[in-house]
């Protein structure tokens, strides 16, 4: 599987434990913006929530 880079960013954000609104502020974007790319690492990762998200983007090594 591969997540994009903006994917990958917001993950970052997401496992810093920021708000969807929070990680739209410092990344720049906009909240639905930010739900969009979640919504896709989602899929990729077979998650259902942002925690597991975060979790199997980990187990795969793409996040530290």
């Amino acid at each position: 599987m591969k997540l994009t880079q903006r994917e990958l960013d917001v993950l970052a954000e997401v496992a810093m434990g920021w708000s969807n609104g929070r990680v739209a502020s410092r990344l720049g974007l906009t909240e639905q913006t930010v739900k969009s790319y979640l919504k896709g690492a989602m899929s990729k990762l077979d998650s259902h929530t942002r925690g597991e998200a975060v979790y199997q983007a980990r187990i795969h090594g793409l996040l530290p």
